[in-house]
């Protein structure tokens, strides 16, 4: 540890270093995030079809940047405290190790925690809204759980005095924590994956390939899937379980998409691109309709399509 004077050590640099561009990458990161949640909400909000989905994906996204305010604000109250207003007491890396736990800091560990949570949620209910079955996010399920009891012990020991999320007992629990819900995300990301690469033939053989792009293109693959969440998430949990000083950085990163992947689903489903239970009804059951008779009087064509799903045969009888 650096002494009252003395610069600190190249181990403390690099993990103050870590800890600063972490800061300025999420700060960068959250004013995407607030133009992402104010295009969303303006889009649900003035929708003709607004309703208890658009009320809801309005509530879920608030939340989301309420708790992203609240651990950014605690991040820089951190850097604030170590960085300036104590640096001329033992130095700024002896102010971070010992107040790493401090009540502030705790707060924001927290919320970024909830933040996860939520996030990951979110991508089990789309998971089961794609496949429609309950079956498919059972283990999910319980993995997400399992998420939830190594968080609770993650939080409580590093909030311990002169506990240190980053070393000492709360890594015991930070492995598990973030290998849990780093296999929770592989999981649900493949399933997700998986199934639209599935409806992707499904839907080219009844749109054709110029509509189908919309829901099944790469880049809607990636968003609905959370694949940079996921990715992202692999990388950060390697470092971590490493204890190299640059996990502060990833972990303030992949923080960061516990709000943003989520909040890119919301956008798209706003946009009216994102896959919805009607969605997937439309998309995988389309329908065929025959009729017994003609109108005489007007020359109809016997065929006539009422929407790209649904072929119609001037019907009174379906199929």
């Amino acid at each position: 540890m650096s002494t009252p004077g003395n610069l600190d050590t190249e181990s403390e640099l690099s993990f103050e270093r870590s800890l600063y561009v972490g800061g300025q990458i999420t700060a960068i990161l959250y004013g995407i995030q607030l133009v992402l949640y104010l295009l969303s909400n303006s889009l649900l909000l003035n929708s003709s079809r607004k309703g208890r989905d658009a009320n809801f994906y309005v509530i879920y996204g608030t939340v989301l940047l309420i708790l992203w305010t609240i651990a950014l604000a605690c991040n820089a109250l951190f850097g604030q405290y170590a960085w300036i207003d104590h640096r001329d007491v033992d130095g700024p890396a002896a102010y971070i190790e010992e107040n790493i736990s401090a009540a502030y800091n705790t707060l924001g560990t927290t919320a970024g925690v909830i933040m996860n949570f939520l996030s990951d949620g979110l991508l089990i209910y789309r998971c089961y809204i794609l496949w429609s079955s309950w079956k498919v996010i059972i283990f999910p399920i319980f993995l997400y759980f399992g998420v939830l009891a190594m968080s609770i012990l993650l939080i409580y020991e590093s909030a311990k005095p002169g506990a240190n999320f980053f070393v000492g007992h709360a890594v015991d629990f930070g492995i598990p924590y973030i290998s849990l819900t780093i296999s929770l995300n592989i999981i649900v990301t493949g399933l997700i994956c998986g199934r639209l690469l599935y409806l992707r033939n499904e839907v080219n053989k009844i749109l054709g390939p110029t509509h189908a792009k919309m829901y099944t293109s790469i880049i809607a693959i990636l968003v609905e899937s959370a694949a940079l969440f996921t990715i992202l998430g692999i990388v950060y949990v390697v470092v971590y379980a490493r204890k190299s000083q640059t996990s502060i950085a990833l972990v303030q990163v992949w923080g960061d998409f516990c709000a943003i992947s989520p909040q890119l689903i919301i956008l798209r489903i706003a946009m009216g691109r994102g896959w919805t239970k009607d969605t997937v009804g439309k998309l995988t059951t389309p329908t065929i309709t025959f009729s017994t008779h003609f109108d005489t009087e007007k020359d109809s064509s016997p065929i006539s399509i009422d929407a790209p799903l649904s072929l119609r045969y001037s019907s009174e009888h379906t199929v």
